[in-house]
């Protein structure tokens, strides 16, 4: 006779059945649901009845994709069905699959037996679809229509849902695609959310998770025992600041707390760990809809180590790119698009008067030069270590960019040598100019001819995720660059603007009018903000102009990336600017690997 299945909670099917793998865990083992306690509730509304769809915000490594496939394990063996498990791209999916999914199952003899049996009865169980008694699972990219319209599904997993494609194809969204699949299914369905947020307002599973519960693991103060979610404004921490070999910028943390925000009284990381915790809803009413959506940080983590993650918002604070990463996998918060409402008129007057062409602590020029279709626009800038940056001179060049004497001019910047305070003279290295326009085959081909003169076309392309920089597919011998512009806008207008003490990141300006950092500039530097934009019912993240002019921020964003594209030999500038009489002899790629010294070379250029 068949005995009916256990009807167990997934946190207890997972105790019992899940066993950890060295692929993919840092502790392979038995699964121990006590290990993250946090973890039970997440899994256990899966089985709850009444509960339809589960939503998971959190940082990095906080457990919540082992939690899905707990729960997809747990449906397998004791309550099977039709299931859809959808990743950001078909790639994902399928490196899912053979990583994560096939050395679960081998792992877990309750799944191996079903599942491989299976295997070896039917052709149907491949890389893209696991079939077992009752059911099977299809792993598919959300960038697949055809799956995701498909057969009917009970159970629906969808991974790292800020990463999804606005649109599968031409069909739509592919969040509503797979939930239209549940349909049929409206009486037992399950349907679970996971990801780490990205943007305020267009993220997708801050959306997601505030049509639930929006519970938040709040742990106890052991001084007055009241509860709370731990926020990085509520942790404190000591350190110490040092340069490493390379004369880089690091940091040593010595000393971890938590304070609380209630009673002000500092807890140390082991004791907070430790502490009694507990769920709290604060959209308790979302229950009765039958969504439970969960919040996680990576300080409730047992895998994470809080001086690690000072360390990480240190290296991170002055850099926008890195600090938005900061806070979605760390945090597991949104980032807020900020208000620059005054900015330029700040900048405008923090100008300072420079000693010289060049001040000291500029080691490298570079050049962006902006495309119109009368005029050519153009900022030198100086930059130091740690990306501190100079302006160091921008104008217009009058004409059309297939007109001779605009090139004349432009020969005579590259060749123009600007003064340092100790009288030695530099020259711009690296100078990207847009081709974007009327004019596009006319600055390839001028391009070309300086290519040995460090000169370069470049492309913007717009959109998140974007490479800030990378060489074109190389259809001639020149070299072009694409440019993710967007990146570099939000580097300039929303880290590098706001950083008010000078050192790493910070923009000087000079006061001689003559430079052109007037008014205009400044209000061109700030010209463009994020917005979100509601378009065929999604939010999505655009950049629109609050000022007409937005050539300075174009050039500078090109100069910016011609240095951040390149390795530079700092060491090597400062000794032969502010060294005294030291000639530094150029070397070839030879000799450089022969002594282990890096020269300036990217993707064959060297410099």
């Amino acid at each position: 006779m068949f005995a009916p299945p256990k009807m167990q909670t997934v946190s207890e099917w997972a105790d019992e059945n899940r066993v950890l793998v060295s692929e993919s865990s840092s502790e392979p083992g038995p699964w121990r649901t006590d290990r993250a306690p946090y973890q039970r509730a997440i899994m256990d509304a899966f089985t709850e009845p009444g509960i339809w769809k589960i939503v998971i915000m959190a940082s990095a490594q906080a457990g919540k994709t082992e939690l899905e496939l707990n729960m997809m394990g747990r449906a397998i063996d004791v309550d099977p069905g039709p299931m859809l498990f959808v990743q950001p791209t078909d790639g994902f999916a399928e490196d899912f699959s053979k990583r994560r999914v096939a050395p679960m199952i081998k792992a877990c003899h309750v799944l191996s037996r079903k599942v491989y049996e299976a295997k070896s009865r039917d052709a149907g169980n491949t890389i893209g679809m696991k079939t077992f008694p009752g059911g099977s699972v299809t792993f598919t990219g959300a960038n697949s229509p055809t799956e995701l319209a498909g057969r009917p599904i009970r159970y629906v997993f969808m991974d790292e849902i800020d990463r999804f494609p606005a649109s599968a194809g031409t069909e739509g969204d592919p969040l509503e695609l797979a939930e239209r699949r549940t349909e049929t299914f409206r009486h037992n369905r399950k349907i679970v959310h996971t990801s780490t947020p990205t943007i305020k307002g267009a993220s997708k599973i801050e959306r997601s998770y505030k049509t639930g519960t929006q519970e938040e693991w709040h742990t106890q103060c052991p001084h007055c025992n009241t509860f709370s979610y731990i926020k990085f404004d509520d942790i404190r921490f000591e350190k110490d600041e040092y340069k490493d070999e390379n004369g880089d910028r690091q940091y040593r943390v010595k000393r971890v707390s938590w304070r609380c925000p209630l009673c002000r009284e500092e807890t140390l990381e082991h004791e907070a760990k430790r502490a009694p915790a507990k769920w709290v809803k604060m959209n308790p009413g979302a229950e009765e809809e039958g969504i439970r959506s969960f919040r996680l940080n990576a300080f409730m983590s047992p895998w994470s180590d809080w001086k690690d993650i000072v360390r990480m918002f240190l290296k991170a604070k002055d850099d926008a790119e890195l600090l938005k990463v900061f806070h979605n996998t760390i945090l597991g918060e949104a980032w807020e698009v900020r208000d620059r409402t005054g900015a330029p008129e700040k900048l405008h007057a923090r100008r300072e008067h420079y000693a010289a062409e060049v001040p000291k602590g500029v080691l490298v020029l570079t050049m962006g030069i902006d495309t119109q279709d009368n005029r050519l626009e153009y900022e030198v800038v100086g930059w130091g270590r740690d990306e501190e940056s100079w302006g160091i001179s921008r104008g217009i060049i009058p004409g059309r960019a297939d007109a001779p004497g605009v090139w004349e001019e432009i020969d005579g910047l590259l060749d123009r040598e600007w003064k340092t305070v100790n009288g030695m003279k530099m020259r711009v290295l690296a100078t990207f100019m847009d081709s974007g326009g009327h004019f596009t085959q006319d600055i390839y081909r001028e391009c070309a001819k300086r290519q040995n003169r460090r000169m370069w076309a470049v492309k913007g392309e717009g959109g998140e995720g974007k490479q800030y920089v990378r060489p074109m597919k190389k259809s001639t011998k020149d070299v072009r660059f694409m440019i993710g512009v967007d990146d570099g806008k939000e580097a300039i207008i929303y880290a590098a603007t706001e950083i008010t003490t000078p050192g790493p990141r910070y923009m000087h300006f000079p006061t001689d009018y003559r430079l052109g950092y007037d008014m205009d500039y400044f209000r061109g530097l700030i010209s463009e903000r994020q917005v979100i934009h509601r378009r065929g019912g999604r939010n999505t993240i655009a950049w629109e102009k609050v000022f007409e002019r937005n050539e300075p921020l174009d050039c500078r964003n090109y100069a910016r990336a011609a240095f951040k594209y390149f390795n530079w030999s700092f060491d090597k500038y400062e000794k032969m600017l502010y060294g005294g009489d030291q000639e530094i002899e150029p070397i070839t790629r030879q000799q450089a690997e022969k002594k282990k010294r890096k020269v300036v070379v990217s993707k064959g250029i060297q410099l």
